[in-house]
């Protein structure tokens, strides 16, 4: 007796075994891009994040400055912590040299640093103005006011 063989039913449709090379790159491109996302964030977080720290020193020495001129409130109210941008303090009285500290921190803390002191009927305005970093070399400076009565 002789055997034959059947030939076994083809399939009709293919199977597919593992993953196509397009796939793979459609994912790695999809991953790409969220990854170049994420890095983008994270260089603005740390621009945002030195710009406050900036101006978290910007308002620490507008206080230490106020504090001092409440100390010598006398000189204060006279007009003596009376100064502009780019003006040096001149004189040897303890407004000038609390002007003259506050200035020389303003520089060595801000990029470009530099503060005003306004003293109007016991009302004194600090404005501290400095270069933010990050922003282009034309652009305003960043600045922050305190406005108060001693």
């Amino acid at each position: 007796m002789s055997r034959r063989r059947t030939a076994e039913p083809r399939p009709t449709g293919h199977r597919q075994h593992g993953v196509s090379l397009v796939e793979v790159l459609v994912a790695t491109v999809l991953v790409s891009i969220g990854l170049l996302t994420l890095a983008s964030l994270q260089a603005l977080s740390l621009k945002r994040s030195s710009s406050a720290a900036l101006r978290t020193e910007a308002v620490g020495q507008s206080y230490d400055l106020l504090d001092r001129m409440r100390s010598n409130r006398a000189q204060a109210i006279g007009g003596l912590y009376n100064l502009a941008f780019a003006q040096a303090p001149t004189g040897s009285t303890l407004a000038s040299s609390d002007l003259a500290s506050w200035k020389a921190a303003l520089d060595a803390a801000l990029p470009d640093g530099d503060g005003q002191v306004l003293v109007e009927a016991q009302v004194v305005t600090i404005t501290v103005r400095w270069r933010d970093m990050g922003v282009a070399d034309d652009a305003a400076p960043a600045t922050v006011s305190l406005r108060t009565q001693l």
